[in-house]
């Protein structure tokens, strides 16, 4: 992919999201990343109600909350993230399966390592690709 294809974060938005993680070990955490193509302007951090170390689960009127609020912004769902406390960054079936929309990417933040590994995804048709991400 070309570098302009990049979906861009700004460094607060990645160190809350890696706050976020990292506060809330061993559990999973997600949450929603909006903005306009291809410019990440907020973080949206979920409390994962599950309490698992291996899935998420957020209610479906937190995130339609969520989802009103980014539209009176006038953006729209760029990225959905969540943590990997003990793994790879790298998709699960369950992940796979799970993900709503193949035109949102997803970002998985690993603390499998002492420094976090963060990888950003393309889901499409039950597999995924990497994607570009760019720090900013």
């Amino acid at each position: 992919m070309k570098k302009n294809n990049a979906l861009i974060i700004p460094k607060n938005i990645y160190k809350q999201m890696i706050s976020h993680g990292k506060n809330h070990l061993p559990f999973e955490v997600c949450g929603l990343l909006s903005g306009c193509q291809p410019c990440i302007k907020h973080n949206w951090p979920f409390v994962n109600e599950a309490k698992s170390v291996h899935r998420f689960y957020v209610s479906q009127s937190v995130v339609e909350k969520t989802l009103l609020q980014i539209k009176e912004k006038s953006e729209e769902v760029l990225a959905v993230y969540h943590s990997h406390p003990t793994t790879s960054p790298l998709p699960s079936s369950y992940d796979i399966a799970e993900h709503y929309d193949n035109a949102v990417k997803m970002i998985i933040i690993s603390f499998k390592n002492s420094t976090p590994d963060i990888k950003c995804f393309k889901i499409y048709k039950h597999t995924y690709m990497n994607y570009p991400l760019e720090i900013h």
